[in-house]
């Protein structure tokens, strides 16, 4: 459960004001999906944010930046529309979700944005914090 997983990370995790469903609705019904339970169960808790997870340095969008950002950075142009960027390493690193795989969890370059570079890293965004606690990502 992703509370959990919350509990175990909150004391590195640099958290903002929790968004609202109003925010994640709208952002579903532009992307015109359901994102996943925990993702928004996160998101109601803290909207984007970062932190030190075990080894890895995790930087999440908040809910309102994510379109602004997908843009910016050409996500859906290079990875196709079947994917969304929500943070990155800090660096050059975005991670996100294949919204027509179940929402699995990839990350890819963000100098390389090429479909073929792309490597899932979990089946979910708590299993995605999960390895981050125990191993680099």
């Amino acid at each position: 459960m992703i509370k959990k997983t919350i509990e175990k990370m909150k004391a590195s995790w640099h958290q903002n004001s929790g968004a609202t469903m109003y925010n994640i609705y709208t952002l579903e019904n532009y992307l015109n999906v359901r994102l996943p339970a925990d993702y928004k169960t996160f998101l109601t808790w803290s909207n984007g944010g970062e932190g030190n997870v075990g080894q890895n340095y995790i930087s999440l969008w908040k809910i309102e930046d994510i379109v602004t950002l997908n843009n910016d950075y050409q996500i859906q142009k290079y990875l196709t529309k079947d994917f969304l960027a929500i943070g990155t390493d800090g660096g050059g690193v975005c991670y996100g979700f294949n919204l027509k795989n179940d929402f699995s969890f990839f990350k890819c370059s963000l100098g390389d944005l090429d479909i073929e570079e792309l490597s899932l890293v979990t089946k979910s965004f708590e299993e995605f914090f999960e390895k981050a606690m125990i191993e680099e990502i």
